[in-house]
């Protein structure tokens, strides 16, 4: 079994991030279980991913000593709320949940959110595992320990930081995954591309055909750059409070408002922030912060990816403004990640709302 190792040393411990295929099935995958405070546990997955990868992850638990019963939630991004949050805690009571007992999160970014915040609070903090099963998870959402839940204001409102044992990003899992949400993962990827720059880019431009292929070879390496990038930001900016990792922020303020518009039925996350990093691209070139040839190739990148990138017709741009500044992540006045250049994120503050509702117009008829 072969596999790319990352290690995310925080200053409280570190713990690891193992990226290949089969992962949770060959026989000396036990060796990637975590020595844990109990023997219990419950594995958290959802109605779609239980008949798929659930008993293999359950038995690759036992093979390594701990006994475990599993808790199966809904599926949709609906679901992700105090209400299910609440039968979640239920359900761990129910299974004897202690203290020293673990919480495996087996599924998506929804998963990964209800499971980190009931690790994260019930009795005050268990131990948790995160396995990963899109793209959008393992290169995102399962590395940083921040989870939340949504309100009707807005997505991820409320939540806490409750760094995992182990992440395992198993490869194999996207043989199973959806072709859209392949595509909403690799929204996302695309986005670690314009944060890192030329080297990233490089590999994504050169590496097309087989990520779209699902060549497990090219997506442990694809995943492999994104988590490194995703940790070296957790890693410097733990708990989110230093600013630093604002630059990961890159695309959410008008994909979150967009997701928000359209009460998350009408666009994957990672479709809205590949709209979202366009119309960022668009307004950083707009105001002189990116070159024109840097613009081109980042926008070529998204369409050679299938992405979408032109905000609908119908949008009410006054609205979406009105959506973007009531987000968590805006302050006294709008903020967004802006590019200086491919690899050179700025959070930029006090943004011109009048240049960017002009912007934000033409990104409903962006063509290459």
């Amino acid at each position: 079994m072969t596999f790319h190792k990352l290690t995310v040393s925080l200053q409280s411990r570190s713990y690891p991030i193992y990226i290949g295929s089969g992962l949770t099935r060959t026989s000396s995958a036990v060796e990637l279980v975590p020595i844990m405070r109990g023997q219990n546990g419950v594995v958290v997955t959802n109605e779609t991913i239980a008949p798929l990868y659930l008993e293999q992850v359950q038995k690759w638990l036992y093979d390594a000593g701990y006994t475990n019963s599993a808790i199966i939630l809904p599926d949709g991004e609906e679901y992700k709320n105090h209400e299910t949050l609440l039968g979640l805690y239920q359900d761990m009571f129910a299974a004897g949940l202690q203290r020293n007992s673990f919480v495996c999160a087996l599924g998506g970014g929804v998963i990964g959110d209800l499971a980190g915040y009931a690790a994260a609070t019930y009795m005050r903090g268990v131990d948790l595992l995160q396995i990963p099963t899109t793209i959008l998870a393992q290169v995102d959402s399962a590395i940083g320990g921040k989870n939340g839940v949504n309100m009707e204001g807005g997505k991820n409102l409320v939540g806490t930081t409750c760094q995992p044992r182990v992440v395992i990003s198993d490869v194999d899992f996207m043989k199973t995954l959806p072709e859209r949400e392949i595509l909403s993962g690799l929204g996302e990827v695309l986005k670690y591309g314009l944060l890192a720059g030329d080297d990233f880019i490089s590999f994504l431009e050169m590496n097309k055909s087989e990520i779209l292929a699902r060549d497990p070879r090219s997506l442990a390496t694809m995943i492999h750059y994104c988590s490194r990038i995703k940790a070296d930001y957790v890693v410097r900016d733990e708990y989110d409070r230093l600013g630093v990792r604002a630059a990961l922020n890159l695309g959410h303020t008008v994909g979150h408002a967009l997701e928000k518009m359209y009460a998350y039925k009408q666009f994957t996350h990672g479709e809205a922030i590949a709209i979202g990093s366009a119309a960022a691209l668009m307004f950083a070139n707009e105001t002189k912060l990116l070159a024109d040839t840097a613009l081109q190739r980042a926008l070529q990148l998204f369409s050679d990816f299938g992405l979408p990138m032109q905000i609908p017709e119908e949008v009410d741009i006054d609205k979406m403004i009105e959506i973007m500044g009531r987000d968590k992540k805006a302050e006294d006045s709008l903020s967004m990640v802006l590019l200086h250049g491919l690899g050179d994120p700025h959070l930029e503050k006090n943004i011109d709302l009048s240049k960017l509702k002009n912007v934000l117009q033409k990104c409903k008829q962006l063509q290459l």
